[in-house]
């Protein structure tokens, strides 16, 4: 999951396919997210790279699930915690976070956190846009508020469970401008079939 930013026009967008080259991502840098976690410093170079402005920088999140199913490492640059399904509860995990890639450059603080599992548990990810709602006109959904929302459709499978999430979200800020950024919800974890 990744996230450009742009700080000089306070504007968030995150990284959209059709517009990938806004934001220095390539074929080299996709190709680069989908190998393991210690990959983060070859997204930083690649987007100091091959950004436009030197304003430009990215939170990412990379999971690597090492064979067994008993644990999930995370990396975490910059970007929203993830939440844990667990037996029907649901738990806010904050990865330790190093700094968005791209603010300083050769900096590479990114630190992996091992987050135990159990059979059946699922992790899941999602852009800041889903809680970033306003739901007055001085609040937003925030962490907290997403965490509630969870709780609430903590017994749904996983599709419902994130088209839930996203309904009340949508829902909670439809009054007040709605959710003005994207959103993208990942619900992953193992197979319990295999």
């Amino acid at each position: 999951m990744a996230e450009a930013w742009h700080p000089g026009a306070g504007v968030q967008d995150h990284v959209d396919p059709k517009s990938v080259d806004a934001f220095g991502f390539t074929p080299e840098s996709r190709q680069a997210s989908q190998r393991d976690y210690w990959e983060t410093r070859v997204l930083e170079r690649i987007l100091a790279d091959e950004r436009a402005d030197d304003d430009t920088y990215t939170t990412v999140v990379s999971l690597v699930f090492p064979p067994g199913g008993l644990s999930v490492r995370a990396v975490s640059a910059g970007h929203p915690g993830l939440l844990l399904r667990r037996s029907g509860e649901i738990r806010w995990v904050e990865p330790q976070a190093g700094i968005a890639l791209g603010l300083f450059p050769g900096c590479e603080d990114w630190t992996a956190t091992d987050i135990p599992l159990s059979p059946h548990d699922g992790v899941v990810l999602f852009t800041d846009g889903l809680f970033e709602g306003r739901t007055a006109p001085s609040a937003r959904l925030g962490e907290e508020g997403l965490l509630r929302l969870a709780t609430q459709h903590s017994h749904l499978p996983g599709q419902e469970f994130i088209d839930a999430l996203v309904h009340g979200a949508a829902s909670r800020s439809a009054r007040f401008g709605g959710l003005a950024d994207d959103i993208a919800v990942l619900h992953l974890g193992w197979n319990a079939e295999s």
